[in-house]
């Protein structure tokens, strides 16, 4: 057997690849009708997909990548709650 390290695949998207090396990020989708038990943990890039709004998506990934805090939480549109807490 071989045991010799492959190189990964570059990123597309390199905002995407440090927000998934720093952060964790849980989603709560309808969190007026779902209880806090059934977040779901995603990737930068599905979030990217599920907000489909490019200024917002910048917006809060360069909040999470510029600011000091230890965990983010933000509401977009009353039905998507999205947790970035960093490793």
């Amino acid at each position: 057997m071989n045991n010799e390290l492959i190189a990964g695949k570059k990123s597309l998207f390199p905002t995407n690849a440090i927000i998934n090396r720093n952060f964790i990020i849980r989603v709560l989708e309808n969190p007026k009708s779902n209880p806090i038990k059934n977040t779901k943990l995603r990737t930068a890039n599905t979030i990217s997909k599920l907000i489909n709004d490019e200024k917002l998506k910048m917006k809060l990934f360069d909040k999470v990548l510029n600011g000091k805090a230890d965990k983010y939480t933000f509401l977009i549109r009353n039905r998507l709650r999205i947790d970035f807490c960093s490793k």
